[in-house]
């Protein structure tokens, strides 16, 4: 099975949420991945898609800090640190959730690494990346250099480089992808859209990390206990997320997810 890497060069794109629907979309077709976080996690020892499913997701966090490596005279620490990393793509089954100041170190990783030699070596599992981007300039130049960076350098094998455009701050018109199809030139790129959920649910599940699949399992009854809100609310709120979801299952799978 692939390994999908669910990445952004900003915060605030919708990440999270891409991850933890490609996830969903894997599970609905009854195959076993596994969800994992290169990102900061908090006191708790979650990261954001951790809170969502709190035992589920392999954390590994941010990298090897600079005090740990002095501690341990080991110049090579920061590097060991993702090597738990390089099994996981070995053996493919995995989505991962990228953050964006993680991306330098696992670039580094990999070429010192060579990740590319050894995984074709092996015949390792493809990896795709999905990379979200909402309709900003700035947002959708960062979606460019994180493809030069991954993709272009050489620092990971990528099949697949799949843009999705994430509609919640507006539509895509007139926005310029040329740099992302120049950055990607030869390779498979493929684009495919996020709509903007309307749900009265979302503020409710962003706020109590209650994942997407699981509230699509709920009735209006559950959802508005659970919520503390009316039962017009929690039918409306879920027939909208229903309407949204399958919009986004039927996105990804165009790109095979």
């Amino acid at each position: 099975m692939k390994t999908y890497i669910c990445a952004a060069y900003a915060g605030g794109q919708g990440k999270t949420t891409l991850a933890q629907m490609v996830y969903s979309a894997l599970r609905k077709r009854e195959l076993a991945y596994k969800l994992v976080a290169a990102d900061f996690t908090d006191g708790t020892g979650h990261s954001k898609i951790g809170k969502f499913f709190p035992s589920r997701v392999l954390e590994l966090g941010i990298g090897s800090s600079l005090a740990s490596s002095k501690t341990e005279n080991d110049a090579n620490a920061p590097l060991r640190y993702w090597d738990r990393f390089g099994g996981l793509l070995l053996t493919g089954g995995a989505v991962l959730d990228m953050g964006a100041n993680v991306v330098p170190q696992l670039v580094q990783w990999a070429h010192h690494r060579r990740v590319a030699y050894i995984m074709q070596q092996r015949n390792s599992p493809e990896i795709d990346l999905l990379v979200i981007t909402k309709p900003e300039t700035h947002s959708i130049e960062n979606v460019a250099t994180l493809i030069e960076d991954v993709v272009v350098g050489g620092a990971l094998p990528v099949a697949n480089v799949v843009i999705v455009q994430n509609e919640v701050g507006g539509t895509f018109e007139g926005q310029s992808m040329a740099r992302i199809q120049k950055a990607a030139s030869g390779r498979n790129l493929h684009f495919i859209t996020i709509p903007r959920c309307s749900s009265e649910l979302w503020p409710h599940l962003e706020r109590t990390f209650t994942p997407v699949e699981e509230a699509l399992a709920s009735t209006e009854n559950d959802l508005a206990e659970k919520f503390g809100i009316e039962i017009w609310s929690a039918y409306a709120g879920l027939m909208d997320l229903r309407t949204w979801a399958d919009e986004v299952y039927a996105q990804l799978a165009k790109v095979g997810i």
